[in-house]
């Protein structure tokens, strides 16, 4: 059925080397979307979802199925997760899996893969940051499983507004950023931007440094 989709969510023509994939389909996916026949229902372990078929660079392609999987199995209760988008592992998010008694080799692979899909995230997270520090800002407190009122005092922002940001993060983060248009995302200048953009990037270095990026 996608094969005969013919332009992106956005409307925009399909480009030469881009790849169609899913995302669950969310309040982020039907504000964004203006082309209503990447808009399926799909069939997956004899459940239904909606899902919004968006156009990836097919180097990134698998890493964005990867979250699509993730998001899929989370609701079919292949495992247990926790009731927030927020990871304590950023690999997690994209099914890495250690090996029990994994070759030299093995590890080799999985080492480089880990690079990869670390540096993949971090130039996301790097993009979301340049185009709205707010929603950067927000995602990584998320990341870090910070919320609630400690959220709303980080993002210094009333209850109101703090939960709308919130909600916008982890749409993105449940939709994957590999799979959002993160230029299309629009955010006003404010007074706290550059407060934003300082703490988003040291929350970043600390989260790389944990995991030995």
């Amino acid at each position: 059925m996608k094969n005969h989709i013919k332009r992106n969510y956005n409307g925009e023509e399909i480009k030469s080397g881009e790849i169609l994939v899913p995302i669950m389909y969310s309040d982020f996916a039907e504000s964004c979307c203006t082309n209503q026949e990447c808009v399926k229902t799909i069939s997956v372990g004899g459940r239904q979802f909606k899902v919004m078929y968006v156009a990836v660079p097919k180097e990134i392609a698998k890493y964005a199925r990867n979250s699509f999987n993730l998001a899929v199995n989370e609701q079919l209760g292949h495992y247990t997760v926790r009731n927030s988008v927020s990871v304590n592992k950023l690999e997690d998010v994209y099914e890495l899996e250690m090996e029990a008694s994994p070759s030299p080799e093995d590890e080799m692979m999985e080492k480089e893969e880990k690079h990869e899909i670390t540096k993949l995230i971090t130039d996301l997270i790097h993009q979301l940051i340049e185009q709205s520090p707010k929603h950067g800002f927000a995602a990584l407190l998320l990341i870090n499983n910070i919320k609630g009122k400690e959220f709303h005092e980080k993002m210094h922002l009333g209850h109101d507004a703090a939960n709308t940001v919130r909600k916008q993060a982890e749409d993105f983060l449940r939709c994957g950023l590999v799979n959002i248009d993160i230029n299309g995302i629009h955010s006003k200048k404010l007074k706290n931007t550059a407060y934003y953009r300082e703490e988003a990037y040291h929350l970043l270095d600390v989260l790389l440094k944990m995991y030995n990026a």
